[in-house]
C-alpha cells in the first residue's frame, strides 16, 4: 500500500509551478535594483508570493549567518563582534558619499564665481555637468550604504531570533515568568528595535563628520571670530542635546514602566472579562484603564512653556522641544554667522559665492541635525530592548539540559526504567510526586491510572527528565518517544508533523499511518499529506490531531514509548481501533516498552502492570484483576467509563461525522436555530485610514500646527530674499542706498526669531494633536473591548485586541505621527525651494510642475506595490512568530524527543526546491522573513535611486536655465546665486519625502486595524421595555425553548423549557461539560441563544433588556474566581459602592477575617492572583456576591475549591443570604444540592429529569448511577 506519495495531479502541478528557480543577479544589477522592476510590474498586475521576491545570497541564509556568531553575555557586544566588518564597509561608503556631496558644494562656489566674473556659457554648463556627476555619485554611494545597512539589519534580526528561540526551547517547564506572549514580544518588538537602531547609529556617526566639515567651511569663509561664536552656539546645542538625552532616557523608562503596567492590567481585564461582565463593572474598569493611560500620556511638569499647555506625554514634549531647536539650528547658525560678520565688516562686502555657498551649507546641515533626536530615541529604545533580551538569555534552563540532572541509564540490561523511593518537583519548592518506586523491564507495558490531578502526567514527565529529582534514584534508558495529552500540531505539512525531523522511510511511514488509522484522513485532505496544518492551516478535528500526534510518537525509533492520555481526544470508535493496532497483541508496539497514563479503564486490561495514583503517590500496583478487587478508585473509574460509553452512544447521532474536513458547515447548521453572535471577528472593508486618524485628533490644534509650520518656511524664504537683496548692489543703490547696516540686522533678526518661534509653537501644537489622537484611539479600542459580547472574546480575538493595545497603539502613538511630520515638512520645504527659484527664474516653473506631476505619478505606481510587499512581509512575520511560539509551547515534547539541537539546526536550513511546498514550516520561516525584509529594503532603494537621478537632472536643468537667464540679462547675480544655492538640496529633500512617505504608508495597516473596532458586534445597551426600579420583584423565572450555541454551531443547550417559582431553591447537576454553566450564563445574556428562545423573569423578557440593567439585577457567582493586581478592598468592591463595615461583614461570612488580619495593610494590602491560593480566591468571589445581593442568585460551584470546614460555613452563609431570593445552585453531584427544593439533572444540554433531591438520592444514591439509569 502506498500512502507516502500523496500528491494528487493538481497538487503536483501546483508544486512544480511554485518551484521557480531564479538565477543569481550580477553586482551591477543588484546595485541598480533591476530585479525590483520586474517585481513592481508583477505587483501592479496581480498578487505576489515569496517566489516572486529576489532570492537571498548564500551568506544571507541563517545557517551561514549563525556559523560565526559567538555569544558574549551581552547582546550589543555580540552583535558588534559579528557585524563589525560590514558596519565598517557601510560606513566607508557613507563617508565617500558625504565627500562627494561637499564636492558638489565646492563646485557650486565656482559656478557662482563664474557669474561674478562673467564667464562663458560653456563654463557654466561644464560646472553644472560636474555637479550632476558628483551628486549622482553621492546617490549611488549612499544607495550602497543603505543596501549594506538594510541587509545587516535583517540579518541581525535573524541572529537575535535564533538565540531567543534556542533559549526558549531550553526553558524550564515551571517558568511562568516568560510566557508565550513575552517570547513573542522578544521575537518582534525587542529584536526589531535592536536591529532598527543600526541605521540610526550610522546617522549619528556620519552627522558628527558632516557638522565638522560644515563648521570648518564657515571658519574658512567668515573668519575666526565668527566660527568662535558659532562654536559656542553649537556647544550650547550639544549640551542641550546631552541633557535632553539624559532626561528623555529617564522619562522613557518611566513611560515604559507605565506602559508595561497598563498592558499587564489589560491582559488581566481581558482574561477576567467574564467576571467583569457578570458584576457589571465595565464602566469602572474602563475608567481605570483610561486613568492608567492618562498617567502614561499626561504631563509631569516640564519646561515653562510646556506648562502652559494642557496634557501630553512628557517624553514626547521633551523630544519635540529639542527637535524644534535642532530643526531651526541651521537657520539660527545662519543668523548668528551673518550677525557676527556684520558686526566686524560690511555685509555688502561679502562675496556672492561665499554668502550663498554658506546658505547651501546651512541647508545641508539640516540633514544631520534632523536625525539627532530620532537617533537618541531609537537608540535608547534599542538599549532598553537589549536589556530585556539579556534578562531572558540568562534565565534558568531545564534540568534535562544539564547532564548532571539527566536520568541515569539503567545498570541492568533488561531494565528500561527503575525508580527507587524518588520525589520529583516542578519548581524545587514543593514535591509533586512522593515516594515513587517501580521497575519497568524491557518489553513490558505499564499503565498509570487515577483521577485528574493525581500526578499521572507529572510521572511521565519525570521519566523524561523534565521534573527535578529531589530525593531517591532513577535510571532510564536514553531513547524515549512521547505522545502528549494535548496533541500539538506544528504549522507544517501533515507528513512533516509525523516525521518530526527524522529521515523518511516509506515502508515505516506507511505502517505508522495504518496503525494510527490516518489513511482515510490523508486522502480526504486537499493536498494529502502535503497539506499545511497548524493554527492558520487546514482545520482538523481533535481526533485527527490525536492520531497525528500518536503517529509522530510511533515514527520515532525509541526504547520507551510514553503515552500521556494519547487516546483520550479521539472518539470512542477511533480510539478502540487505533489502540488495537498500536497496543494490541499484533500491534505496532507489541515488542516495545510502553508506559501509558490514562483515565480510561478499558484500555489497560491487557497491560502487565497497573499503577493507581492518588495525590502524587502510587497507592497500589498489580495486574488489572488484582487492582479491580483492591482499589476503590478503579471501581469508580469503571462506573464512570460505563456511563460515558452509554451516553456517547446515545447522542452519537447528533455529533458531526468524524471526517469534518470533508464536510461543509452547512451540514452542521440547524435550520431553525441560528446563533445571534459569532466568536470570530467580522470581515471589514478596506477604507482610507487618514480621515479616521485626523478625525480622531483636534481640528484646532492641527490647523495651528499647519499654519505655523507654513509661517516658518515663509519667514525662512523671506530671510534668504532679504540677504540676496542686500548683497545685490543694483537693488541696494535703487531701493536703499543710504540704509545703515543695522537695518539689515534688524530685518534678518526679525525673520530668524519669527521662524524659530513659529517652529517651536507648531511642534507644541503637533504634540497636543498627537496626544489627543492617541487618547481617542485608545478610547475606541477600550469601548469596543467592553461592549463586545462574551462569545466574541475567543482566544484569537483576545490576541487581536491585545495586539491593538500594544504594538499597533505604540506605532500609531509614535512612529505614525513622526513619519507624517517628516513627510509633511519635507513637502513644504520642497515647495518653498521651488517658490524661491520660480520667483527668480519664472521659466523654471514649467520644470517644477512637471517634476511634481512625475513624483505624484511615481508614488501612485509605487505605493500599491509597496503595500503588497509590506503585507507579504507582515504575513511571513506572523508565520515566523507562530512557528517560533509553537516551538516554545512544544518545548517539552521537543526535548523529550531529544531534538533540541537538531530542531534548532533545522530552523536555519536553506530553502531548497524540495521544501518550497512547506513554506509555513517554522524552520524555513526565518529565511523567508529575511527574504521579505531584504526585498522591501531593495524596493525602497529602487525608488530612491530613480528619484535621486530625476532630482539631480532637475538641479542640472535649473543651473542651465539660470545660466541662460543670467547671460541674457533677465536676472542678476544675486538672483542667480540664490536660485542655484537653494535648489542644490532638493535631491536630499525629495529622498527624505519619499522615504518618510513610504514609511507612513507602511504603518497604515496598524491604523486600519484600530479603525475596524468600530464594526465589532456590540451587546444591547438600550432597554426595549419599561423596567421597574424594584425588578425583579419575586424572582420567578420561565425558560421557553432555550437553545444555546457556542463556537459557531456547537449546540450546548437543546430545547430547554423550565419554570422556577419565586424564592425557589433549584439545583442543577450534571457532568463536566453537560451545559450547566451555559444555562446559568444565559440568564445574564453571556451565551448565544437563538431568536426563538425566551427567558421571562417577573413578566419581563430578558432579551429585551440592556445587558447592564440585567446583570446589575441578577447576581452570579462564577466557577472561576479572578483576582486583579490591586488592593484587597478593590478586589472585593472595585466600584467603591460599599462601606468598610459592610465589607467586613461579608469577609466574616466568607471566613476570611483571619486572613485579612494577617496582612500588613489589611484591606489595603496589594494582592495578585499569584499571592493567593484557590480557596482564598473563591472566598473573595463569594464576598463580591454577598455584597451585591439581589432577588435572584446563580451559584456556579462557588465553593468547589474550598476545604472543610470553610466550605460548609461559606455554603451556610450563602443559604442564609439567599433565603428570600430565587437561587440556582449548580453542582456536580446530589450532595452539592441536597438542600434545594428541586433538582434538575442535565446531560449533553438536555434535561433528563426534575425531582426533589431526597427522592433522587434515595433512588440512585449518586449522579453517576442516575445518569447510567436514564441513559439505559
Amino acid at each position: 500500500m502506498n500512502v507516502s506519495v500523496n500528491l494528487s495531479k493538481n497538487a503536483r502541478q501546483i508544486q512544480s509551478e511554485t518551484e521557480n528557480v531564479q538565477e543569481k543577479n550580477s553586482y551591477i544589477s543588484r546595485l541598480l535594483e533591476l530585479p525590483v522592476s520586474k517585481l513592481l510590474q508583477k505587483c501592479k498586475s496581480s498578487t505576489i508570493t515569496v517566489d516572486d521576491l529576489p532570492i537571498l545570497e548564500d551568506d544571507q541564509y541563517s545557517n551561514r549567518v549563525m556559523s560565526g556568531f559567538k555569544w558574549k553575555r551581552r547582546v550589543i557586544f555580540s552583535i558588534l563582534m559579528k557585524f563589525w566588518k560590514s558596519f565598517a564597509s557601510a560606513f566607508a561608503f557613507r563617508m565617500c558619499a558625504i565627500f562627494a556631496d561637499y564636492a558638489s558644494i565646492l563646485l557650486l562656489k565656482y559656478l557662482i564665481d563664474s557669474a561674478e566674473i562673467s564667464a562663458t556659457l560653456f563654463n557654466f554648463f561644464i560646472i553644472a555637468v560636474l555637479i550632476l556627476f558628483f551628486m549622482q555619485l553621492k546617490s549611488v554611494l549612499f544607495g550602497v550604504h543603505t543596501c549594506l545597512v538594510g541587509e545587516d539589519s535583517a540579518l541581525m534580526v535573524t541572529v537575535l531570533n535564533n538565540i531567543i528561540v534556542k533559549k526558549a526551547l531550553h526553558l524550564t517547564s515551571e517558568n511562568n515568568e516568560w510566557s508565550r506572549s513575552k517570547i513573542a514580544k522578544l521575537l518582534t518588538t525587542h529584536s526589531e528595535a535592536v536591529s532598527n537602531a543600526l541605521i540610526y547609529v550610522h546617522h549619528s556617526c556620519s552627522a558628527l563628520i558632516e557638522l565638522t566639515i560644515a563648521l570648518f567651511w564657515i571658519w574658512e569663509t567668515l573668519g575666526t571670530r565668527t566660527i568662535i561664536v558659532v562654536l559656542i552656539v553649537a556647544l550650547v546645542y550639544a549640551v542641550l542635546n546631552i541633557v535632553d538625552s539624559y532626561v528623555y532616557k529617564k522619562s522613557l523608562r518611566v513611560q515604559l514602566g507605565c506602559r508595561d503596567r497598563r498592558v499587564e492590567f489589560e491582559k488581566t481585564v481581558l482574561n477576567s472579562m467574564e467576571t467583569i461582565k457578570m458584576f457589571s463593572w465595565e464602566s469602572h474598569f474602563a475608567k481605570k484603564l483610561k486613568s492608567m493611560r492618562g498617567k502614561e500620556v499626561a504631563i509631569l511638569k516640564g519646561w515653562k512653556y510646556i506648562q502652559l499647555l494642557s496634557v501630553f506625554r512628557k517624553t514626547l514634549s521633551i523630544n519635540s522641544f529639542m527637535h524644534s531647536l535642532n530643526v531651526t539650528s541651521p537657520f539660527v547658525i545662519t543668523f548668528v554667522s551673518f550677525a557676527v560678520y556684520g558686526l566686524q565688516y560690511e555685509i555688502s562686502d561679502l562675496r556672492f559665492e561665499d554668502a550663498f555657498v554658506l546658505i547651501a551649507i546651512f541647508n545641508y546641515m539640516r540633514r544631520p541635525l534632523h536625525v539627532i533626536i530620532p537617533s537618541l530615541e531609537i537608540v535608547n529604545k534599542a538599549l532598553h530592548s537589549a536589556t530585556k533580551i539579556n534578562q531572558f538569555l540568562i534565565v534558568k534552563q531545564s534540568p534535562k539540559v544539564n547532564s548532571k540532572n539527566a536520568p541515569l541509564p539503567p545498570l541492568e540490561p533488561d531494565v528500561d526504567i527503575k525508580i527507587e523511593a524518588a520525589n520529583f518537583s516542578w519548581n524545587e519548592k514543593e514535591d509533586t510526586l512522593k515516594d515513587v518506586s517501580f521497575q519497568v523491564n524491557r518489553g513490558e507495558k505499564h499503565a498509570f491510572i487515577g483521577f485528574p490531578l493525581c500526578g499521572k502526567s507529572s510521572l511521565l514527565f519525570s521519566i523524561t527528565g523534565e521534573l527535578k529529582l529531589t530525593k531517591g534514584k532513577m535510571w532510564v534508558s536514553k531513547g524515549i518517544s512521547f505522545a502528549p495529552a494535548n496533541p500539538y500540531i506544528f504549522s507544517q505539512s501533515l507528513k512533516d508533523n509525523i516525521l518530526f525531523g527524522n529521515e523518511y522511510v516509506k515502508s515505516k511511514y506507511d505502517k505508522v499511518v495504518v496503525a494510527c488509522d490516518l489513511k482515510k484522513d490523508i486522502f480526504s485532505l486537499p493536498r494529502c499529506d502535503a497539506t499545511i496544518l497548524g493554527d492558520k492551516g487546514y482545520v482538523l478535528t481533535s481526533t485527527q490531531k490525536a492520531q497525528i500526534s500518536l503517529a509522530r510518537c510511533l515514527y520515532e525509533d525509541a526504547d520507551i514509548y510514553a503515552l500521556d492520555k494519547a487516546f483520550a481526544p479521539m472518539d470512542r470508535a477511533t480510539s478502540k481501533k487505533v489502540f488495537t493496532r498500536v497496543l494490541g497483541e499484533a500491534g505496532y508496539l507489541r515488542e516495545k516498552t510502553v508506559i501509558l497514563a490514562t483515565n480510561n479503564i478499558e484500555l489497560i486490561k491487557k497491560f502487565s502492570t497497573v499503577h493507581v495514583l492518588k495525590n502524587g503517590k502510587i497507592e497500589t500496583s498489580g495486574t488489572y484483576d488484582q487492582i479491580m478487587e483492591a482499589s476503590e478508585i478503579m471501581n469508580e473509574l469503571f462506573n464512570q467509563s460505563q456511563i460515558d460509553k452509554i451516553i456517547e452512544e446515545k447522542y452519537s447521532d447528533e455529533k458531526p461525522p468524524r471526517k469534518t474536513v470533508m464536510f461543509d458547515d452547512k451540514v452542521l447548521k440547524k435550520k431553525k436555530k441560528k446563533q445571534s453572535m459569532e466568536d470570530t471577528a467580522p470581515t471589514f472593508e478596506n477604507r482610507s485610514v487618514y480621515p479616521f486618524y485626523f478625525r480622531s485628533g483636534s481640528f484646532i490644534f492641527s490647523a495651528f500646527y499647519i499654519v505655523l509650520l507654513i509661517c516658518r518656511f515663509v519667514f525662512q524664504a523671506l530671510a534668504f530674499f532679504w540677504l540676496s537683496f542686500w548683497l545685490d548692489p543694483i537693488w541696494k543703490k535703487v531701493e536703499c542706498d543710504n540704509c545703515p547696516q543695522y537695518v539689515f540686522m534688524q530685518t534678518i533678526s526679525f525673520f530668524a526669531v519669527s521662524a524659530i518661534v513659529s517652529t517651536m509653537l507648531s511642534y507644541a501644537f503637533f504634540v497636543l494633536t498627537n496626544v489627543e489622537t492617541s487618547r481617542k484611539l485608545y478610547h475606541h479600542i477600550t469601548t469596543a473591548m467592553f461592549a463586545v459580547p462574551m462569545i466574541f472574546l475567543s482566544q484569537t480575538n483576545k490576541e487581536s485586541l491585545m495586539q491593538m493595545l500594544t504594538s499597533d497603539l505604540d506605532l500609531v502613538d509614535t512612529q505614525f505621527p513622526l513619519y507624517f511630520k517628516f513627510s509633511f515638512e519635507s513637502s513644504l520645504h520642497i515647495l518653498t525651494i521651488f517658490a524661491i527659484v520660480c520667483v527668480n527664474v519664472p521659466v523654471f516653473a514649467i520644470f517644477a510642475v512637471a517634476f511634481l506631476i512625475f513624483l505624484f505619478g511615481l508614488l501612485r505606481y509605487f505605493l500599491p506595490a509597496l503595500h503588497k510587499i509590506s503585507s507579504l512581509e507582515e504575513q511571513r512575520r506572523y508565520l515566523f512568530l507562530v512557528g517560533s511560539t509553537e516551538d516554545f509551547e512544544a518545548r517539552l515534547m521537543v526535548r523529550t524527543f531529544g531534538k533540541v539541537r537538531e530542531y534548532f539546526q533545522t530552523r536555519s536550513k536553506i530553502c531548497s526546491l524540495q521544501t518550497r511546498q512547506t513554506l509555513a514550516k517554522t524552520s524555513v520561516n526565518a529565511d523567508v522573513l529575511t527574504r521579505c525584509r531584504v526585498a522591501k529594503s531593495s524596493t525602497l532603494r529602487w525608488i530612491a535611486l530613480r528619484t535621486d537621478f530625476i532630482s539631480n537632472l532637475l538641479i542640472c536643468m535649473c543651473f542651465f536655465i539660470a545660466s541662460i537667464c543670467l547671460k541674457v540679462g533677465y536676472i542678476g547675480n544675486a538672483q542667480f546665486a540664490l536660485s542655484v544655492a537653494s535648489i542644490l538640496c532638493i535631491s536630499e529633500l525629495v529622498s527624505t519625502f519619499i522615504r518618510t512617505t513610504c514609511g507612513l504608508e507602511s504603518l497604515t495597516p496598524h491604523v486600519q486595524r484600530i479603525s475596524n473596532v468600530r464594526d465589532y458586534p456590540k451587546e444591547p445597551i438600550i432597554d426595549k421595555c419599561t423596567i421597574r426600579d424594584s425588578w425583579p420583584d419575586d424572582g420567578k423565572i420561565e425558560i421557553k425553548n432555550l437553545n444555546v450555541f457556542a463556537n459557531k454551531y456547537k449546540h450546548v443547550i437543546k430545547d430547554v423549557s423550565l419554570v422556577v417559582d419565586e424564592r425557589e431553591k433549584l439545583g442543577i447537576v450534571g457532568k463536566v461539560g453537560s451545559g450547566k454553566s451555559q444555562l446559568a450564563m444565559t440568564l445574564i445574556m453571556m451565551s448565544s441563544a437563538d431568536n426563538e428562545s425566551h427567558i421571562i423573569v417577573d413578566d419581563l423578557d430578558i432579551f429585551e433588556m440592556s445587558v447592564r440593567t440585567l446583570r446589575s439585577r441578577i447576581t452570579v457567582i462564577p466557577q472561576n474566581a479572578r483576582i486583579f493586581s490591586d488592593t484587597l478592598r478593590s478586589n472585593i468592591d472595585p466600584c467603591c459602592q460599599f462601606a468598610d463595615s459592610d465589607i467586613w461583614l461579608a469577609i466574616e461570612a466568607c471566613q476570611l477575617r483571619e486572613y485579612v488580619k494577617s496582612l500588613p495593610d489589611g484591606l489595603h494590602q496589594m494582592v495578585s492572583s499569584q499571592s493567593m491560593n484557590n480557596e482564598q480566591k473563591s472566598q473573595i468571589n463569594v464576598c463580591r456576591a454577598l455584597l451585591k445581593g439581589g432577588q435572584i442568585f446563580v451559584i456556579d460551584q462557588a465553593t468547589k475549591l474550598m476545604n472543610e470546614p470553610t466550605k460548609s460555613l461559606v455554603n451556610e452563609a450563602l443559604r442564609q443570604s439567599s433565603k428570600q431570593s430565587t437561587t440556582l445552585w449548580i453542582g456536580e453531584d446530589f450532595s452539592d444540592v441536597e438542600h434545594c427544593d428541586r433538582v434538575v439533572v442535565i446531560e449533553n444540554g438536555v434535561i433528563l429529569t426534575i425531582d426533589t433531591p431526597q427522592h433522587l438520592i434515595n433512588e440512585f444514591g449518586s449522579l453517576q448511577k442516575c445518569l447510567l439509569n436514564f441513559s439505559n
